[in-house]
Order: structure tokens, then C-alpha cells, then sequence
């Protein structure tokens, strides 16, 4: 099938449409909430301590939670869970906004600690349901237009969180800040409550309804270390695993921490914030576009590794930020590199593993990339804190080990031979029989 035939044949899928447009409204919330957070920190208290323990406190329930997620969308309904974890998200940023019109910031930090082990738990179900739910609604040979598609819903966020959080700083106090994003996650739920699944597709993804009841029956630990078997029998995922464990310690706590520090170090307010933040947005967009017009690098995989190193020179060019054209620059290579790596390789997760373990894969895969940020939070609170480094000398040396840790990906034989795996090579045969027959 053709790029443009299977982008036409996305856009007249309305399922998909709503899981698209359902995405960018929570994705902003989620981007500009984040924004906003860390900068009412870092502005009100100046607390590095205080930042990386708030972050700390947001990724410990999805480390503890993610796992049960994953089990959560192999066994239940993926459209419900993501709605009751949109909602949920949505409630607790409305009670943290009438918590500051009446108590202002007396309650800090006790009062963001609790605002960030909510949102944190409740985020730990919704990834692994929205990273498993699209093969549910799209066949496997759209699966990369359609990952690409899904990945510049996220990235247009990005893109409009930055802008609607420095909006919001410029022109509103942080109560009304919150209370709005709340609102937006509420919109968010109106477009997946209209999602239409396919029959049964969203319990075990599965025509067997006794193969469904009969996993009903086992217990979460077994369905959870069933998933964690599964995964780490199988080579190239747990290539992927680990390489996705070890990158993002290295970028979580070096840019969430690191940038908001580096911009008040150097004087800046929270619209440069917000502005390098958009740039990063902006740059994932492109990365999205030119990955779709790429095929998702199919064929070419041996490219991801240098797109990896890349991603890391970017990160350590903003120990050199002076002006903030520079930053931007930086912060857009960092966004396209992200999203041309990201996109290939979950398309390749959803190709080639069965739809019964998918959830808990994909679980597995946002623990690691999502729920380890403790260690590095801690580490870099720890460094700080001790005056051992800088911001900025976070953001160097992470970029370093980053580009290291990525580049090494070429030396390991699974890796250089994933694209052999029958699965994927199956897929890209009937993707190529779909395009003759259009051109037929």
C-alpha cells in the first residue's frame, strides 16, 4: 500500500480520527501541565530539591503501576481505561487548582507531592492501553502511517503545550492555570467515550471467549511475570528494553531538570522555557513527517543508532547555551532524532508481537522508558544539591553517554538482524503486494 493510499484509508477510519484527536487534546493537557508544573516549582519555591523530588514522586506510581497496566490492557477494555485515566487526570488537576484559590501555597510542598502520586498512578495505566489499542483498529501494514499519524498528534501537543502554557504564564495565575488544563482533559474524554472498537477487540484483543475467561482466572503477578518471560526470551526486545532503560536515564533528569534550572541560571523567564519546549515539539512534527515519507526507516534500521548519537550531540550543545536561538536549534534536532527513532521501533514491537502479550510488552517498554526517571531524578537532585554539577553539566555529560550508549546498538549482531525477524519480513511482503495491486 502506498503512503498516501494508506494515510486516505486512515483518515476515512473513524475510530482512528477519534483516538487522534482524543490524543492531541489530553497530550497537550498532559505537555503543558508538565511545563507548567516544573516552572511553578522552580518560580515559587527555587527549590532544585523540591523539583526532582516532585518528579520523583510522579514517576514512583508508574514504576509500581506500569506492569499492572500492561495486564489491565491485555484483559480489559483499552477504551475504558484510557477514558477513566483522562477523567481521573482531569479531577485531581481541578481539586489541586481550588486547592491553591483557597490555601495559595501554604501547603507546598505536601500539596504537589500528592498532585504528582495521583497523576503519576493514573498515567501508569493509560500508555500501555494507547500503546497497545491502535493494531486493534488498523490493519499491521498501516500500522507504521499509523504510528507516524499518532506520533504527530503527541508532537502537535508539544507544540501547542508550550505555547499554551506560556500564555497561561503571561496572563493568569497558576490556580487558573491548573483549573483550565482540567478542563481540557475533560474535552480529551468526550473523544475516546465515542470510540468504536471492533467486536471483543477490546478484552484480549481475541475471538476466543474461553481463552478470554479462562485468563481472566489467573492472577495479575502471573499474567505480569508471564509478560516479563515472554518479552526476555526474545532477543531484539530485550535489546530494545535495555537500550530504552539506560538512554532515558540519561535524558529524563538532564532535560526535565536540567533545562527549567539552565534557563533560570541564565536569567531567563518561563516563556524562554516554554519556547524551547515548542522548539522540541516542532522538531518532533518533522521527524513524525519525514518518518512517514520514509516508511518508517523499513530496510534501514541501521540508521536508528546514528540518529540515537545524534539526539545526544544535541543534548550536550545546550551546556553551551548562551542565547536562546542557539537553545531552540538544539532542542528542535533533539525533537526530530526522538521521533525517528521512537516510531520505527514501536512499529516493529507492534508487528511482531502476538496482540494477547501486546499490553504487557508495551508495558514494559513505558517502564522503562517512563518509570525508571526516579534514578535519574535522584541522581541529579543529588548532584545539584551537592554543587558536584551544573545544569548545564547535566545536560553535557547525559548528552555523552546518551550518544555512547546509542552509537554501541552497531555493534550487536540481534540488532544489525532485527529486520530479518519472519513476522516483519511478512508484513513488509504483503505491504508490497498492497502497493502493486493499487498500481495495477
Amino acid at each position: 500500500m502506498t503512503s498516501q493510499a494508506a494515510n486516505k484509508a486512515l483518515w476515512r477510519n473513524s475510530s482512528f480520527v477519534r483516538l487522534w484527536c482524543g490524543t492531541i487534546l489530553s497530550a497537550m493537557a498532559d505537555g503543558a501541565f508538565f511545563i507548567l508544573l516544573s516552572w511553578f516549582i522552580v518560580d515559587v519555591t527555587g527549590s532544585e530539591a523540591m523539583l526532582g523530588t516532585t518528579l520523583i514522586c510522579m514517576s514512583i506510581p508508574r514504576l509500581l503501576f506500569m506492569l499492572a497496566g500492561g495486564v489491565a490492557a491485555d484483559r480489559w477494555n483499552r477504551k475504558w481505561i484510557m477514558f477513566v485515566s483522562i477523567l481521573a487526570r482531569g479531577l485531581i488537576l481541578v481539586g489541586f487548582s481550588l486547592l491553591l484559590m483557597n490555601e495559595g501555597n501554604s501547603l507546598l510542598p505536601i500539596s504537589a507531592y500528592v498532585l504528582a502520586v495521583l497523576f503519576g498512578t493514573v498515567d501508569a495505566f493509560f500508555w500501555p492501553a494507547r500503546s497497545s489499542i491502535l493494531p486493534s483498529l488498523v490493519s499491521r501494514e498501516q500500522l507504521a502511517p499509523a504510528n507516524s499519524m499518532m506520533e504527530i498528534s503527541q508532537q502537535i501537543s508539544m507544540v501547542g503545550g508550550p505555547v499554551v502554557s506560556a500564555l497561561l504564564i503571561k496572563t493568569t495565575t497558576y490556580p487558573v492555570m491548573f483549573l483550565i488544563l482540567g478542563i481540557a482533559f475533560f474535552a480529551g474524554t468526550l473523544f475516546i467515550l465515542s470510540l468504536r472498537l471492533p467486536p471483543r477487540a477490546g478484552v484480549k484483543d481475541s475471538g476466543d471467549r474461553e481463552h478470554t475467561s479462562s485468563a481472566a482466572k489467573t492472577s495479575y503477578l502471573k499474567d505480569i511475570t508471564g509478560g516479563i518471560r515472554y518479552t526476555f526470551s526474545i532477543p531484539i526486545l530485550c535489546i530494545i528494553l535495555v537500550t530504552s532503560l539506560f538512554t532515558n536515564m540519561m535524558f529524563s533528569g538532564p532535560i526535565n531538570m536540567g533545562i527549567p534550572l539552565h534557563v533560570k541560571d541564565l536569567g531567563w523567564d518561563g516563556s524562554s522555557y516554554s519556547s524551547l519546549s515548542l522548539s522540541l515539539g516542532i522538531g518532533t512534527i518533522v521527524g513524525g513527517i519525514l518518518t512517514g515519507l520514509c516508511k518508517g526507516f523499513r530496510g534501514r534500521f541501521l540508521i536508528l543508532p546514528v540518529l540515537l548519537g545524534i539526539m545526544g550531540v544535541g543534548m550536550s550543545s545546550l551546556f553551551f547555551m548562551q542565547q536562546l536561538p542557539f537553545g531552540l536549534i538544539a532542542m528542535s534536532l533533539i525533537g526530530m532524532t526522538l521521533t525517528m527513532t521512537n516510531i520505527p521501533l514501536i512499529t516493529y514491537i507492534q508487528t511482531i508481537v502476538p496482540a494477547n502479550v501486546l499490553g504487557r510488552v508495551m508495558s514494559l517498554l513505558s517502564l522503562m522508558s517512563i518509570g525508571f526517571g526516579p534514578v535519574s531524578y535522584a541522581l541529579c537532585s543529588f548532584l545539584l544539591e551537592a554543587k558536584i554539577a551544573t545544569p548545564g553539566l547535566l545536560l553535557f555529560t547525559g548528552g555523552i553517554i546518551f550518544t555512547c550508549i546509542g552509537l554501541s546498538l552497531l555493534l550487536i549482531p540481534p540488532f544489525r538482524k532485527m529486520e530479518e525477524h519472519p513476522d516483519w519480513k511478512r508484513t513488509s511482503v504483503k505491504a508490497s503486494e498492497a502497493s502493486a495491486s493499487l498500481s495495477s
